[in-house]
């Protein structure tokens, strides 16, 4: 028998599953035939019949902090003040949405845009 993580087995599998029990052959024959356990063919038929077949991963861990109407408004803040730290559109962000976050945060914001925001120097 196959071990597998935390991910599962694959929609193309769950569903050659469910078609050999349909097509008659019993739960134990399928389990030793796809090498799985016997619960994994009975809880792939159950959802099958409740239409929940499909298998979609979850996002693990915690959800963003930051949502995409947050990520706009610092990008907009960026434009309208581009010499601004990163304290500083933190600062700039929570006045504007209420939503407090750090420094460190902000930089993460820019990183996944592509940015890295850098201060000039006076001699640019």
């Amino acid at each position: 028998m196959r071990i597998m993580g935390a991910g599962g087995y694959g929609n193309d599998l769950r569903e050659r599953i469910v078609a050999a029990v349909q097509r008659g052959a019993t739960i134990t024959q399928v389990a030793q035939q796809y090498e799985v356990a016997h619960i994994t063919v009975r809880t792939y038929l159950q959802k099958a019949q409740q239409g929940t077949l499909d298998h979609r991963i979850r996002p693990s861990g915690r959800p963003r902090t930051v949502q995409p109407d947050h990520e706009q408004q610092l990008l907009n803040q960026l434009d309208t003040h581009p010499d601004a730290t990163l304290q500083e559109h933190a600062r700039m962000l929570h006045k504007a949405t209420g939503l407090k976050i750090s420094y460190r945060t902000v930089d993460r914001v820019f990183r996944r845009h592509g940015i890295t925001h850098k201060k000039r120097t006076h001699g640019d």
